[in-house]
């Protein structure tokens, strides 16, 4: 006997909080930021929050958005009534609602209420990760909605009506226009899609809602937590769309030559440099702040380019990782020497080739000319003409080590060396490996010992 295969259960994720990337402003209206701020540095220029209600079909790029000021939040019941009665990418109610911990404690009673009309609410657990990434793609994707009706109205509640008329005819317009089906999706996704659009709407009856039915909180700004801290911004009007942008960074004066502006500016690559570096370094990132004096956090920050160090942690930083500025080449450089371990290709090639200027190096793996090899490690020497050999370590078996002879320029092979030298290799990067500082400390005396053999000329072993 056949039997009837069971509709999979309609899902939709349901979330709210502070938008990233949009406020409100009395002169500029609505303003999108480009990098998230603090609300409490937003409000140095002005700026004040709003707060984005979403809801997302599970496992599909179909998304509804509304959004209020902060200071006067909407009943989730009126948010989700509408939201089912006027989107139709929705369908109408589903069968579950998803949410977050936080909203779900937020209000007590959304359970009871959406059951009364056959919405069974699920609060994720601390391991879902499709719920949270529905949010952050829709925190993402708000400060792009068109300005079709930014008009003379730069008030609050004029501004925010136009900035939910907007959010309402994108969703219209990606779902009624076609444009879902022509984004850059799967063939099965597309299907789903399809699928999707094709079930009956469940448009629910209308009811009378009471007040506010959940109570705001901290929860709502919890992506603060992890900003750097703020740096300089300036407003800048597109005159495309109209919309009006908060960007990092100074902004470059209108009369100002472009000629003499790259004349005059020297590129900054500092924290590229670094964060090669601390890629490729044999202690752990935390141990690398340490060292430096600044937090692991403060670390992540700089390299990724997110905010820079203050004058003092800077140079510690630069001192402890051994990067230089060339003032003939108007950069930054790493010049060890280094004894270095290769844990991902683009960063020791990016360090190869500023360690040797670009590739004017020579690079081996050396092996003891008696005896056996370590174990575990191979060990390369780059040799650049002049200045002082870099050693790097490569683990055995490792699919990274197998590259290095097409990662770095002018690799030459295997050498066999004494094994004097071949042990000296050997400790030498152990005690490097220590921690942070001892580096370039047990470089610079590896090299001091062999200084007659790459001084003014391009050092081979034996």
């Amino acid at each position: 006997m056949n039997q009837q295969t069971q509709p999979s259960p309609r899902e939709h994720h349901f979330y709210v909080a502070i938008a990233k990337f949009l406020f409100h402003h009395s002169q500029h209206g609505i303003v999108s930021v480009r990098d998230p701020i603090r609300l409490k540095d937003a409000g140095r220029y002005g700026l004040s929050p709003l707060i984005l209600y979403g809801l997302t079909v599970a496992g599909l790029p179909i998304r509804w958005m509304t959004f209020t000021p902060v200071d006067q939040p909407r009943p989730f019941r009126d948010v989700l009534l509408e939201a089912w009665g006027n989107a139709e990418g929705l369908n109408g109610q589903p069968d579950i609602l998803r949410v977050n911990r936080h909203l779900a404690a937020a209000s007590p009673e959304l359970a009871e209420e959406m059951a009364k009309i056959g919405v069974q609410v699920e609060v994720a657990g601390a391991k879902e990760k499709s719920l949270p990434a529905s949010l952050r793609s829709a925190q993402d994707s708000s400060r792009w909605l068109p300005r079709k009706h930014d008009g003379k109205d730069r008030s609050l509640a004029g501004s925010v009506q136009d900035l939910c008329r907007n959010a309402q005819e994108d969703h219209d317009f990606f779902v009624s226009g076609g444009r879902i089906l022509r984004g850059v999706h799967s063939r099965e996704v597309v299907d789903r899609i399809q699928c999707w659009l094709a079930l009956p709407a469940r448009v629910p009856v209308p009811t009378v809602t009471g007040g506010l039915d959940w109570e705001p909180g901290p929860w709502l700004s919890s992506w603060e937590t992890s900003l750097p801290p703020d740096q300089p911004r300036y407003f800048n009007h597109d005159g495309f769309d109209g919309s009006t942008w908060l960007l990092t960074g100074e902004m470059v004066p209108e009369d100002i030559d472009d000629d003499d502006f790259w004349t005059d500016s020297d590129w900054d690559n500092a924290a590229e440099i670094a964060r090669n570096l601390v890629a490729c370094w044999p202690n752990p990132p935390a141990e690398i702040a340490g060292c430096a004096g600044i937090t692991l956090r403060q670390l992540q920050w700089f390299i990724s380019g997110k905010t820079p160090l203050d004058r003092h942690a800077r140079f510690d930083l630069e001192a402890l990782l051994g990067i230089e500025y060339d003032k003939s080449m108007g950069v930054y450089a790493g010049v060890g020497p280094y004894a270095l371990v290769a844990h991902k290709p683009q960063a020791i090639k990016e360090i190869y080739e500023s360690i040797s200027g670009g590739g004017d190096a020579c690079s081996c793996e050396i092996v003891p000319r008696q005896g056996p090899a370590d174990p575990s490690w191979r060990y390369i020497l780059i040799n650049t003409y002049g200045e002082p050999p870099s050693i790097v370590m490569a683990p055995r078996g490792a699919k990274i080590t197998e590259r290095l002879p097409k990662l770095l320029l002018n690799y030459e092979g295997i050498r066999a060396v004494a094994p004097e030298f071949y042990r000296d290799v050997v400790s030498t990067c152990a005690r490097a490996c220590r921690e942070p500082a001892a580096n370039i400390r047990e470089m610079k005396d590896f090299v001091k010992r062999y200084i007659e053999h790459w001084v003014d000329c391009a050092w081979l072993p034996e």
